[in-house]
């Protein structure tokens, strides 16, 4: 059950480890709103795995997901370099540190499902995350992180969001690219 709202507090004056604590906290909170089709488990002891590049969450995640599990299943976080596997991730963050490879880590993403029908909720913080494929891509609105969601990336890659969480999106789809109709 939903309790919390979705929209994060107000980061006037914070620091960067409190932007971190609240992407962390919008990071659990939309793998509870998303449905997993059953080939993103190897087998029911698989834990739900989030991947994160870039990590600005000064060890945020790991606090944020503690003694909690998602459907049951135990919450690992890995934390990935440029020569990672993607393979086995459920979700994968893209920070502002790697936002100039999100073109590339999105397609890592796509190609997993593509070849093994595993699908990966791809976040991001670039400007052209959504144009790139990406999910879900973090903005600031005023002195707010929220969110906009591409509602089509997640369904090329068998992934359900909940009606709940679409609502309080912004529902965004990437633009045309010049020459492109």
């Amino acid at each position: 059950m939903f309790i919390a709202r979705l929209e994060a507090p107000t980061l006037i004056g914070q620091t960067t480890s409190v932007e971190g604590q609240v992407k962390a906290a919008f990071l659990f909170k939309f793998a509870q709103f998303i449905q997993w089709p059953n080939q993103a488990f190897a087998d029911r002891d698989t834990p739900f795995t989030m991947c994160v590049m870039g990590d600005p969450f000064e060890g945020a995640l790991e606090k944020t997901i503690e003694h909690e599990t998602l459907n049951g299943r135990p919450i690992a976080v890995r934390r990935l370099g440029a020569s990672d596997s993607l393979r086995g991730c459920h979700v994968v963050y893209v920070g502002k540190l790697e936002a100039r490879r999100s073109t590339e880590i999105i397609g890592t993403a796509n190609q997993v499902f593509t070849t093994e029908g595993m699908p990966i909720l791809t976040v991001g913080d670039s400007d052209d995350f959504i144009n790139a494929g990406g999910i879900i891509r973090f903005t600031e609105l005023g002195q707010r992180v929220r969110f906009e969601i591409n509602p089509d990336a997640a369904e090329r890659v068998s992934l359900r969001i909940s009606s709940r969480l679409l609502r309080v999106a912004d529902i965004a789809r990437p633009r045309p690219r010049a020459g492109i109709p």
